[in-house]
């Protein structure tokens, strides 16, 4: 995976909304990539579920451009919004840019 290859720890990979609030809650991530096609209602909740969470955890929200899509899931708290198709490159870069420094 280019994250693991770009020196990054990944603790995993959810299929869905439950599964990855479980791994946050259980792995404490610094960074959230979510890449669900789910609604942009379902969306905002589901950041602001993260952020309940995890105050201080940078998402980053990966998606093909939907009007308005992006200033939305940033009021909402992700701190980066990632529009498909992008290189690995832009997605280290981003991740390397929202991860928060302890």
């Amino acid at each position: 995976m280019a994250l693991e290859d770009s020196g990054f720890d990944v603790v995993g990979e959810a299929e869905d909304r439950e599964s990855l609030l479980i791994m946050c809650q259980g792995n404490n991530p610094s960074v959230v990539l979510i890449d669900f096609s789910i609604e942009q209602e379902a969306l905002v909740r589901l950041i602001e579920d993260l952020l309940d969470i995890d105050p201080v955890v940078a998402i980053v929200v990966i998606s093909d451009l939907v009007e308005g899509q992006s200033e939305t899931v940033l009021a909402a708290g992700a701190r980066a919004f990632l529009q498909k198709p992008f290189s690995m490159y832009d997605m280290t870069d981003i991740v390397r840019k929202v991860k928060p420094i302890y």
